[in-house]
């Protein structure tokens, strides 16, 4: 991972494009969620008014029905009243129908001669503790009649409470079932956008972390290839300073080799004091070319340039039993044009041979 630093620049497009696009799909999970959430709510809320609706249906069901209950009781109360006040004057008419002195029974006593006697008057009583009792009777079983039925309507009303309540209990039950269920279920809803908000942050934490790396990647290539560059300006630097101080030294071996030319001649041989010289001084042979051999090993600046000797004089020593100047000259020269010999390295092999 490329290590971060303080010359980042976090307005770069692709961190702000991951922060975008990161905020965009937060924005759509928790838009997904929000709606499951709405649905949801909706949902158990509807289930709750159905189960109000309900409850309140059966109510008016149950109350109906206690209604209608009662109103039966009171019919027959009223229907008892009816009965007992027409008892009460059937009573009344049957006394007063016995106990007229005009009427049949006074008629039936004249006929036997008991009228205004001690048994007409005794008849009277009777018949009149017989309409008592009848009154009496009819009163008492109006009475308990009417406590039936009003006990009938106060259990009635007991029972229908009973049921109202029983009803509304069970409503409230299942409304708070309802409501323990969706309260259940969105705080999953709750948990799960959490979660899915948290994934998203992780993942795009790791698509800017990314960013971060291969922007600090390129500002590592970049200086590398900033450092490259320096080093090759400065090699190549080097290289045109090598050459202008080869091109000094070639010209001045030139020089040379040019005055060694011009001063020697066909009889003239080389002298051991030409070949200590610092530079090569390559001399023109006489026209009977002289034989020449290696009296020592020169180590020369690469394994490339004695390779090069031992191929194209070194094998001529062998085979010839030595060399001459011409060769070895020419030998030298083509060593420098493939650039393998240096001029210090001309200087030593030149010094092998004497020269």
């Amino acid at each position: 991972m490329a290590t971060t630093n303080s010359y980042v620049n976090y307005d770069d497009e692709r961190f702000t494009d991951v922060k975008a696009k990161e905020q965009q799909k937060i924005t759509e999970s928790d838009t997904h969620y929000n709606n499951m959430i709405n649905q949801s709510d909706n949902y158990y809320q509807s289930q709750i008014d159905a189960t109000k609706d309900y409850a309140e249906t059966q109510k008016q069901i149950q109350q109906e029905q206690t209604d209608f209950a009662i109103e039966q009781i009171e019919q027959q109360k009223e229907q008892a009243e009816k009965d007992y006040t027409k008892e009460q004057k059937g009573a009344y008419v049957d006394w007063q129908k016995q106990s007229n002195q005009y009427g049949a029974t006074a008629e039936q006593f004249a006929s036997n001669g008991l009228l205004n006697t001690g048994y007409s008057e005794s008849s009277q009583v009777s018949m009149y503790n017989t309409y008592q009792n009848r009154v009496s009777t009819a009163r008492e079983s109006f009475n308990n009649a009417v406590l039936n039925y009003n006990n009938s309507i106060k259990e009635a009303r007991l029972a229908n409470n009973s049921a109202l309540a029983e009803i509304a209990y069970n409503a409230l039950q299942a409304q708070l079932e309802l409501s323990l269920q969706g309260f259940q279920y969105k705080n999953t809803l709750l948990q799960a956008q959490l979660d899915a908000k948290r994934q998203i942050e992780s993942d795009y934490y790791n698509r800017w972390e990314n960013v971060l790396n291969q922007i600090n990647l390129e500002k590592q290539t970049a200086m590398e290839e900033e450092q490259r560059a320096k080093e090759q300006a400065r090699w190549e630097a080097e290289m045109a300073y090598q050459k202008e101080r080869d091109k000094i030294a070639d010209q001045q071996w030139q020089k040379e080799y040019n005055l060694a030319k011009k001063s020697s001649s066909s009889s003239r041989s080389y002298s051991s004091g030409g070949g200590s010289s610092s530079s090569a001084s390559i001399k023109k042979p006489s026209t009977k070319e002289k034989i020449y051999k290696a009296n020592s090993t020169a180590k020369l600046s690469t394994t490339a340039a004695g390779k090069f000797v031992n191929d194209n004089i070194t094998s001529i020593v062998i085979k010839n039993g030595g060399i001459t100047e011409s060769q070895l000259v020419s030998a030298l020269n083509k060593g420098k044009e493939q650039g393998l010999l240096t001029n210090d390295d001309i200087n030593k092999v030149l010094l092998t041979f004497g020269l």
